[in-house]
């Protein structure tokens, strides 16, 4: 019984949710009470993983294992910013701004990072699996995206320069739509399986 009752709860949840593409009108009151549980418990599950994280560095700090030095970093960032947090509260427009400020330029940072370790990883494919037409062409295109990204050439609008440019300057986005449609088709199909009770994610046995 104990291992039947969440399943009959994944699926009773899952077709609830699915019913409600079809059924938005009848299905609002539920769907918006499962939509506030899922919140709940994301920020729930959020918080347990700022508290294994803080937990984490305060053991590197007590132990003074490596890298304790940027574990002291982190634990006054974290708690200066909590604190300024709860005091401002995030619609103080000097906090969001301050935490922009920061957040930016690191993702700016991670961002160009990832790209740089996509051409690595490109010249690492071509050194382990030689001269592929898709080796190459995931050269090419980790390059030709890096070059027109520099913003250094500049073709006047309208000439035949220029449609190729912005042409090639969007077939990232065509990319990033591929792995949306692959993602969401995965959901789908993890989805379905846990509807069949294939896929018991909730079951540690499983």
């Amino acid at each position: 019984m104990k291992k039947i009752f969440p399943i009959f709860i994944a699926i009773g949840t899952g077709l609830t949710v699915l019913a409600g593409y079809f059924f938005t009108l009848q299905l609002a009151p539920v769907l918006g009470l499962l939509i506030n549980w899922g919140i709940v418990l994301v920020g729930l599950a959020g918080l347990i993983g700022i508290g294994y994280l803080l937990k984490m560095h305060v053991t590197r700090v007590a132990k003074q294992q490596k890298g304790g030095f940027y574990s002291v970093i982190v634990l006054v960032t974290f708690l200066f910013t909590a604190v300024a947090g709860f005091i401002l509260t995030p619609e103080d427009a000097f906090f969001r701004n301050w935490v922009l400020n920061i957040i930016i330029p690191v993702e700016t940072s991670l961002l160009a990072l990832l790209a740089v370790t996509l051409l690595y990883g490109s010249l690492f494919i071509i050194r382990s699996r030689g001269w592929t037409p898709m080796s190459v062409s995931f050269l090419a295109s980790a390059l030709a995206s890096l070059v027109f990204s520099l913003g250094y050439l500049s073709p006047q609008a309208g000439s035949v320069a220029a449609d190729w440019i912005n042409f090639i300057r969007r077939l990232p986005i065509a990319g990033i739509r591929g792995i949306l449609i692959g993602m969401a088709l995965g959901g789908v199909i993890v989805g379905v399986r846990v509807l069949l009770a294939m896929d018991r994610p909730y079951d540690g046995d499983k």
